[in-house]
């Protein structure tokens, strides 16, 4: 049995659908489709049911997944020991993070990291939903501490902190909240699909300071922290951003009710402890532990 089609079939599984895992692999739709087919004549046996949003593991689909996870977890485990033979850290290296700190935070200390290892090769996956760690969908995470995983090691690394922001035109048209109840009377900026946020309380602008039990209703919701960031200076209404998001100094936004005590988002840098003698990853968790600390003391 080829594993190339065993590999199609455990993506197309993971992904639900046939579409997602054709982006995943960069291989055409009708190529994976085929595939998928050819597997399942081999077999004898039904793998998946098709619905027009997507597939869904048959009985049989089941016992092959739980089979070929096992097979990925093994094959990975032991592509990355020979990996690791060499004295200087290289290779691929894929990064699962959070999309706003893929496309805001962490590009700030990768121009540095690659600088000192240029035999590495990253890949950053920016994604708010979890990447399984046990079969290399990523190697490392950066994101908040995952709860009920004994295999991860998971080490501290900085905590953001979420403050309420303002343009001074807004504040100029809308007047300056005084104190967290005000904020019923305000335009609230937040996140849109927050099932998906690894930060359960990323919304918290809608329920600080509100009658026991009542969410606000938000003016407007944006998914990204870039869009929330524009809107706010665009005057559109109050939002919450890390107060050390990139540019915020530079900004037309004033901080609203600095009395408040800022919503503390803590990262921490996860990988699978077969990993933890991997030269790459041991590589880019202390570049990260350095240039934090040296940020911290600034």
């Amino acid at each position: 049995m080829e594993w190339d089609r065993l590999k199609t079939f455990y993506y197309v599984a993971k992904a639900g659908s046939f579409t997602k895992a054709s982006e995943f692999l960069n291989i055409s739709q009708s190529a994976i489709s085929r595939s998928v087919a050819t597997l399942e004549d081999r077999l004898g046996a039904r793998l998946f049911e098709r619905f027009a949003r997507g597939v869904v593991l048959t009985q049989q689909g089941e016992i092959m997944f739980e089979s070929v996870q096992k097979m990925f977890e093994e094959a990975t485990r032991a592509e990355m020991l020979v990996k690791e033979e060499s004295e200087e850290p290289q290779g691929p290296l894929w990064i699962a993070t959070t999309m706003t700190n893929a496309s805001v935070w962490l590009m700030n200390y990768i121009p540095s990291f690659l600088k000192k290892y240029p035999k590495i090769r990253l890949t950053i996956i920016g994604s708010d939903e979890a990447l399984d760690l046990r079969t290399r969908e990523a190697d490392v995470a950066i994101r908040p501490f995952i709860q009920d995983q004994a295999h991860l090691i998971q080490k501290y690394i900085y905590t953001f902190h979420l403050v309420l922001y303002a343009s001074k035109e807004y504040l100029e048209e809308f007047g300056t909240p005084k104190k967290a109840a005000d904020l019923d009377k305000h335009r609230l900026i937040v996140f849109g699909n927050v099932s998906a946020h690894p930060y359960s309380d990323i919304n918290w602008p809608l329920r600080v300071g509100a009658e026991s039990g009542r969410v606000r209703e938000p003016f407007m919701c944006i998914n990204t922290t870039a869009g929330i960031f524009q809107a706010a200076e665009a005057g559109l209404g109050i939002t919450s951003i890390p107060e050390e998001y990139p540019g915020i100094e530079g900004s037309n936004l004033v901080r609203v009710l600095p009395k408040l005590d800022p919503v503390e988002l803590p990262l921490y840098y996860v990988y699978p402890e077969r990993l933890k003698n991997s030269k790459r990853v041991i590589a880019l968790g202390e570049h990260l532990e350095e240039v934090l600390t040296l940020k911290k003391e600034k």
